[in-house]
């Protein structure tokens, strides 16, 4: 209902006529046009309460009603709408009671004969009310960012991992198998190339539509990243029952889709796992639905892999891995590559991020993704890890010993979730900074958000004793996988780092343009550093830059390099002019 700004809309909880002109009278002399309802039993409370038409601004109640009782009031209120002001007004509300009554969600309380109070009390509730309702949308839309893609609306990976725990734990509870598909689309990036961007994403909504329909309600479908999408199936008796729920959800790529007017036949190809026959945890059933997916890609794709043992010869070559792993830690075969973080403003090299590297002589140069997931599965993390550490103290305080305090960036160094796991870890970090008599405030510890779910306490406590002992804190991979809001709130972090998976498809992915643009601004508003990770063009610096994120690591400025050439760096005067020069 149209409402001028004198107005105001109040529901008043009263059984006395005279307390209830009185109160009106009130706001009318302090120059409010009081639009008012009056109840003093529940069903007509639930009524008023139901009645969107009235837009109700502002909630008077008495305390106590022979009929009615204002706390069971307060709490109806509450069920129906959480930042109304709830006001009570009563003669006969002791100090306790009030207490109890701002305890369970009342903004105020005046007393009968001190209805003056009003004139201070109403404009305040009505700012507060409304910063609480801007409040509550802002952290609903983020809430939603971190659960769901904004893509297809689906289930995010996060989202999809808590399901499928669920599911797993649920099924070995009742004696079910939990089963799940991984499906990868085939030629997806021709057509996101040929036909653009908004084409591809339009194709990927129409594909979580159809998934989800022909997965039916009981099935839970996620989109885990770019055309990447999994299918949650618990509760299955059997077998047979298995092998009917995947082929029927695999049905939905049989006929074609409307791609930019022109009718494409879109494949696809899917690994199926299932849980406790392939494993009774999520890593297993993950590893095992994604080993069977790539299986059928490599056979030509557009078609449905159930997991085969035999699968896992591959895994025989991780067992052999693991061993020079052990062998490359025992001996010291590892080496630190050293990779700047720049800020766009002043072209300075702010920070250099001390990355591993590790040559085999049997496997040869071997990615860190390949041997970092062996490395925490087989508990040589912990040691690699400590290596790491000491080595880029050292390092630093050789740049320190050649270069000079000023030049010398801060260090920082990347912490994997299992090194959180040594209740020592702490007198580790600050003993190696000692050892090479290096500041607190010259290290950076990078830790990813999965870091921050186990033992939470225990994790609280050892960032807040780095924290206080003046070490940097960042988020690494920030909205991958478990991003909420509140971790930033409860741990002391300094730092957002944006994960490459978003920066890769700036400035085209809106997706990703949205979930960049939404880190910086939590970024901003709660007063922390915001890196961007993986920038290699200059279009994606541009963009970083202009929506406001100061940092950026990447190809685009300078690749991971061994200590001796980025010395070289180190020591120039202006070694980024050209990448950060207008054009």
């Amino acid at each position: 209902m149209g409402m001028d700004k004198s107005t105001l809309v109040a529901l008043i909880i009263e059984d006395t006529e005279d307390d209830v002109i009185m109160l009106v009278r009130e706001l009318q002399h302090i120059g409010y046009k009081v639009c008012y309802r009056c109840v003093d039993n529940m069903a007509d409370l639930i009524e008023a309460l139901n009645d969107v038409r009235m837009g109700w601004q502002v909630v008077f109640s008495d305390f106590t009603m022979p009929a009615f009782d204002g706390l069971e009031a307060l709490k109806l209120v509450r069920q129906h709408n959480a930042d109304i002001p709830f006001i009570f007004v009563s003669g006969t509300l002791g100090e306790d009671k009030a207490v109890q009554a701002v305890k369970e969600g009342a903004q105020d309380y005046i007393v009968k004969g001190s209805l003056k109070r009003l004139h201070a009390a109403i404009p305040r509730e009505l700012r507060e009310s409304e910063n609480r309702r801007k409040r509550r949308e802002v952290e609903a839309q983020l809430d939603y960012l971190t659960k769901y893609d904004e893509v297809t609306s689906l289930p995010n990976r996060a989202l999809y991992m808590r399901h499928l725990h669920q599911a797993i734990a649920r099924g070995a509870d009742n004696g079910r198998m939990t089963g799940i598909m991984h499906i990868n689309l085939d030629g997806f990036r021709e057509i996101n190339h040929g036909f653009g961007s908004d084409a591809g994403d339009q194709l990927l909504r129409d594909v979580a539509r159809r998934l989800t329909e022909c997965a039916g309600p009981d099935n839970l479908v996620a989109r885990l990243a770019g055309d990447d999408f999994a299918v949650v199936i618990p509760d299955i008796g059997d077998q047979q029952a298995l092998n009917d729920s995947v082929q029927s959800i695999f049905t939905c790529f049989q006929g074609p889709y409307s791609v930019s007017g022109y009718d494409l036949c879109i494949g696809a190809s899917a690994g199926v796992s299932v849980s406790p026959l392939h494993g009774d945890n999520i890593d297993q059933l993950q590893r095992s639905a994604s080993l069977a997916m790539h299986h059928a890609k490599q056979g030509g794709g557009k078609t449905l892999e159930l997991f085969d043992p035999k699968m896992r010869e591959k895994m025989h070559q991780r067992t052999r891995m693991e061993r020079a792993l052990r062998r490359a830690t025992e001996h010291g075969e590892f080496a630190l590559h050293y990779q700047p973080q720049v800020d766009l403003r002043s072209g300075e090299i702010v920070a250099v991020e001390a990355l591993i590297r590790w040559t085999d002589p049997e496997f040869g140069p071997v990615p860190p993704p390949e041997f970092i997931p062996i490395a925490e599965e087989s508990g040589l993390i912990l040691p690699i890890g400590q290596w790491a550490l000491t080595e880029a103290c050292r390092q630093h305080k050789a740049w320190v010993s050649d270069l000079g305090a000023q030049i010398t960036p801060r260090m920082a160094i990347n912490v994997s979730p299992f090194q959180f796991r040594q209740r020592n870890l702490p007198l580790l970090i600050t003993s190696a900074l000692n050892a090479h008599e290096m500041a607190p405030a010259s290290l950076e510890i990078e830790i990813t958000e999965s870091a921050l779910l186990h033992d939470q306490d225990e994790t609280w406590r050892i960032i807040h004793t780095l924290s206080d002992a003046g070490i940097r804190i960042s988020l690494d991979d920030f909205g991958t996988g478990y991003s909420s809001l509140s971790y930033l709130k409860r741990f002391p972090v300094d730092a957002l780092k944006i994960d490459r998976e978003f920066v890769e498809d700036l400035p085209q992915g809106k997706d990703s343009i949205a979930i960049v643009r939404s880190v910086i601004s939590i970024a901003q508003h709660l007063g922390l550093t915001v890196v961007a990770e993986g920038v290699e063009t200059r279009e994606q610096m541009a963009f970083v830059k202009q929506a406001g994120c100061p940092l950026v690591q990447g190809y685009y400025f300078h690749r991971p390099v061994e200590a001796q050439q980025l010395s070289l760096l180190l020591a120039s005067s202006d070694p980024f002019a050209d990448q950060l020069k207008d054009r």
